[in-house]
């Protein structure tokens, strides 16, 4: 059986830096790269997304990319979608192909939501016919019907997601390439998104996805490719891959650990960090929790002499490297003593409120005005699912407990409505 999609050796090449369209300034740049294979430096502002990566794809198989951010998830989606060509090897494409990858990609802003479905309909090799007995569905999907007839440029990044899904998935393709934009929009609509493309699967669809969101991974995708540094690092299910892919994370978070170690001051000796867990509310130690449960971060500490007044600094970091919070007791006015012996300090988040993706928690015992760190620590790798499926990491970081409010006037009476979530 011949694979829908073939990647053979391919590489691909940017260079890097400000490029200008005038005449004069492509003459500039002609000089300077001229010059510069001279001096051999040509390949200074040289960056290569992908090297050397192979892989095929059969018909109906759902196929997972995960690795940190500017790993070369996206370019391999942009060459097979054709957005771009490759500098080095071939990709083969066996059948018609949709992708959502961008906010509006495809969508010509001018025109408006029902021109701009024909428009992509015909792209994708529809005939007119085609595209009209969809044209229903695809409105119905995106449930924008009312701002139809509204030029794409004055719709919100949802509404522009919502009908480029619809258009995307209402074709039934045989191939659908989709990224991180199922972020936006409300959650909903994101389960209804996920739930058609449960469906295009169980008809034979194939499916390369990509998410920072595991446990989206584990539903959708049978199997997953780990990239990293534009390289193919490995091939496999997707729960090989999610466990691979966690054990790179925790060696880095041992990796950082180490280097906090050596970089310690000598005069701060005295007090260790001895454990930081993160814990459910029943004081159990957790790896998984969801965004609107309680977590407890608690550190334990052995000090072998008395320093009196202290402060904590709590940091929580998410696996791409983002720092989600800093929390610290000197701002929050909570006061601190550390005397000779074993103690514990803790943290509770009711709820965690964070997006789903990986975390860590580092935590800094600082001295008394809160100027340098005497100890540190840091925990696990724990899990955060979101409490409702589709919710997408890599646009957010945390859901913030939050008070909605709307004031209305009706017959010269003022009314106030509100509702805490």
């Amino acid at each position: 059986m011949t694979p829908v999609i073939r990647f053979t050796n391919v590489s691909k090449r940017y260079n890097l830096g400000l490029t200008r369209t005038s005449l004069p300034s492509i003459l500039s740049q002609w000089v300077k790269s001229s010059l510069g294979r001279q001096r051999g430096m040509a390949d200074k502002k040289i960056h290569w997304a992908l090297q050397n990566v192979s892989f095929a794809m059969e018909k109906g198989q759902s196929l997972a990319l995960v690795g940190p951010n500017g790993a070369g998830k996206s370019t391999i989606l942009k060459l097979l979608a054709k957005i771009t060509n490759p500098t080095v090897g071939t990709v083969e494409v066996n059948g018609q192909l949709s992708a959502l990858i961008e906010l509006g990609a495809g969508f010509h802003p001018d025109l408006t939501g029902r021109e701009n479905i024909y428009l992509n309909g015909t792209i994708l090799g529809l005939t007119y016919k085609e595209i009209q007995k969809k044209y229903d569905e695809i409105v119905a999907f995106s449930e924008i019907e009312e701002f139809i007839d509204t030029p794409v440029k004055r719709y919100s990044s949802g509404m522009a997601v919502r009908l480029g899904f619809a258009v995307a998935s209402c074709i039934e393709p045989q191939i659908l390439l989709v990224d991180e934009v199922l972020a936006v929009g409300d959650a909903s609509f994101r389960q209804k998104c996920i739930e058609r493309i449960k469906s295009l699967l169980n008809n034979g669809t194939s499916l390369i996805f990509v998410s920072h969101d595991m446990g989206l991974v584990r539903a959708l995708c049978e199997r997953a490719l780990y990239i990293e540094r534009g390289q193919l690092q490995a091939s496999g299910t997707s729960a090989e891959i999610i466990d691979m892919y966690n054990r790179v994370l925790e060696k880095k978070r041992i990796e950082k650990m180490s280097g906090l170690d050596k970089g310690m001051d000598e005069a701060n000796a005295g007090i260790e960090v001895t454990h930081v867990d993160v814990l459910d509310v029943n004081g159990n130690i957790i790896r998984e929790a969801r965004t609107n449960q309680p977590v407890v971060i608690r550190v334990k500490y052995t000090a072998y002499k008395d320093f009196g007044k202290a402060n904590a600094i709590i940091l929580i970091h998410r696996s791409d490297g983002l720092l989600c919070c800093n929390i610290r007791t000197h701002l929050d006015q909570f006061s601190m003593s550390i005397e000779k012996g074993e103690g514990e300090y803790f943290l509770k988040l009711d709820p965690s409120q964070l997006f789903g993706s990986m975390y860590y928690a580092e935590t800094w015992i600082m001295n008394s005005d809160d100027s340098d760190g005497i100890a540190f620590g840091v925990s696990e790798w724990f899990e955060v699912r979101n409490s409702i499926q589709g919710h997408e990491a890599h646009k957010a970081v945390f859901e913030p407990n939050r008070t909605w409010g709307q004031n209305r006037v009706t017959h010269n009476d003022r009314v106030t409505a509100g509702s805490t979530v």
